[in-house]
């Protein structure tokens, strides 16, 4: 069983060495029936043999699963008995994560996005760019997570008296492909040569965050790829809260877990954790002055827009609809990756306490959506190959928003 903890997102340990998964499957099972979908709740809730990357929630939606070696036969095997269909899409997940971080360039070779990008090297970029671009970029710090790191973003602001964009990647630690979306949209809005992007840097302030979990987001490079959740221990002795859900809109509702040592642990309230707390503070200095928030993490190939918990159409749903069916399609042009586009209770898991959420209930800035970024199939395993793409097509996609929401008058 030390072996299936030492698995787990969840872990509870703290681990001096760098925990391995070599001859782990990744599977993507795919439930057709309410029969099938209640199989894998089951076993999603009552077993920490598998590590769920994704809540079963809804037939048809894919789910992605990681079974060690030993039970690999027997999971095949009841899936068949229950007629449930799967693909496997890795024999060997820890081969992948070696894929990851092998052949890094230098930081001396200037920053790239050809790769996952380190904490180190996104915060040591973003001193740069305030350094050589002070004029109209500058350093920003929401506040210190738990275990002391900053958490650090910039401020890109052309022209003053703008409505502002707030932008967040890497509240997940096992999501490192966030963070690096996060910086080609920074780096195109400062020394990008599309027109778009000199238009959109200076009609409006940008608030940019690439990590928002930096401890999470280390723990992962160091010691446990499939660390999800940030570092403060709770009184269980468990480590960490899914700092995803722990923000002041239908907390606990649903998707969350009150369970320390689960891997979507709520916390003990609404912003109980320093980093969502810290955030949610800088954002409110700029609340009112808000256009819009951006959220990103992986995966899954949606847009979602809130709220969560309902799939009643409130506020300006109908608009933001039409705004992300139209700009999924301008991201689909470049490498036809098809995303869906609805609440979250409409295509995902229905997972509430989003910061999403929060900031539309309490400032409804116009423009508010949750990217979950590629794939569907290969989730935190997605292939080095895929990072640049997926940059070039979010990118594509957030000033298709722009454009669209100027179209329609809601900016």
């Amino acid at each position: 069983m030390l072996k299936l903890l030492i698995l787990c997102s969840c872990c509870v340990f703290v681990w001096s060495e760098k925990v391995r998964y070599d001859n782990f499957t990744l599977y993507n099972v795919k439930p057709l029936t309410e029969e099938h979908l209640k199989y894998l709740k089951d076993l999603y809730e009552d077993t920490d043999v598998f590590d769920f990357w994704s809540i079963p929630s809804i037939v048809e939606n894919h789910v992605s699963v990681v079974s060690p070696p030993e039970t690999k036969e027997e999971f095949q095997n009841a899936l068949k008995s229950h007629g449930i269909g799967y693909d496997v899409v890795l024999e060997d997940i820890q081969k992948a994560f070696d894929d990851q971080t092998r052949n890094r360039r230098k930081r001396d070779s200037g920053m790239y996005w050809t790769n996952y990008q380190t904490i180190d090297e996104i915060y040591e970029w973003l001193h740069e760019l305030a350094r050589t671009h002070s004029n109209f970029v500058t350093l920003i710090h929401a506040g210190k997570s738990y275990e002391g790191r900053n958490i650090t973003g910039v401020r890109i602001s052309r022209r003053s008296g703008r409505k502002a964009f707030f932008i967040d990647g890497g509240q997940v630690g096992a999501d490192w492909l966030s963070p690096t979306v996060v910086t080609y949209l920074i780096n195109q809005l400062v020394t990008g040569d599309d027109p778009e992007a000199r238009s959109a840097s200076e009609d409006f302030e940008w608030h940019i965050f690439p990590i928002v979990n930096p401890d999470g987001h280390q723990f992962s490079q160091d010691s446990v790829r499939l660390w999800m959740k940030n570092r403060r221990p709770s009184r269980s002795s468990a480590i960490g809260v899914d700092l995803s859900k722990n923000w002041n809109s239908q907390w606990a509702v649903s998707g969350g877990s009150f369970n320390p040592s689960d891997s979507n642990y709520i916390g003990l309230g609404p912003f109980s954790e320093p980093e969502t707390r810290y955030v949610s503070r800088y954002i409110d200095t700029i609340g009112t002055n808000l256009a819009g928030l951006l959220s990103f993490r992986a995966f899954g190939q949606r847009l979602l827009i809130p709220f969560a918990h309902t799939i009643e159409p409130m506020y300006n749903y109908r608009d933001m609809l039409t705004i992300g069916r139209r700009a999924m399609g301008s991201l689909a042009v470049k490498y036809n990756t098809q995303y869906l586009v609805g609440t979250s209770k409409e295509v995902h898991d229905g997972s509430t306490g989003t910061i999403a959420d929060w900031v539309k209930h309490r400032f409804n800035p116009p423009v508010v959506a949750t990217y979950q970024l590629r794939d569907r199939s290969w989730g935190y395993t997605l292939p080095v190959n895929q990072v640049l793409p997926s940059c070039e097509e979010t990118y594509d996609s957030v000033m298709a928003i722009l454009r669209e929401a100027k179209f329609m008058n809601v900016l």
